[in-house]
């Protein structure tokens, strides 16, 4: 269970860093739109070194890497899905039930079941 948990930690993880690289590449690429003239320079950030290019040269490239992003996190989704089937197909065998992890139907009956007032006396 740990691992499938640490898994699926992980891969959420990803994912998220992904987003907000799709996110950011989404603004460059929004921003070059405006620009009219492919021969204009732009500067991009290759392995930690910037690097002196064109807007035709880093327009393609961009919109090739947001889409290979877009691919990734679908596919990671579908990864984070199964992991995720896989944990709850785990505690259901084993009967392992999560302090906090209350499912919607014991929250809709703790809703409607009037609340208790007790007195604690020391």
């Amino acid at each position: 269970e740990a691992v499938v948990s640490t898994q699926s930690t992980g891969v959420a993880q990803k994912i998220s860093e992904l987003k907000l690289e799709e996110s950011e590449h989404k603004l460059v690429i929004d921003a070059l739109k405006d620009v009219n003239d492919p021969t204009r320079k732009c500067y991009q950030l290759v392995g930690g070194v910037l690097m002196e290019r064109t807007v035709g040269q880093v327009q393609p490239n961009l919109e090739n890497n947001s889409s290979k992003i877009k691919s990734l996190i679908n596919t990671m989704d579908k990864t984070l899905e199964t992991k995720a089937k896989e944990l709850a197909d785990f505690k259901d065998k084993h009967g392992i039930k999560v302090r906090g992890e209350d499912t919607m139907e014991d929250k809709s009956k703790s809703d409607s079941a009037p609340a208790s007032t007790g007195v604690l006396v020391n």
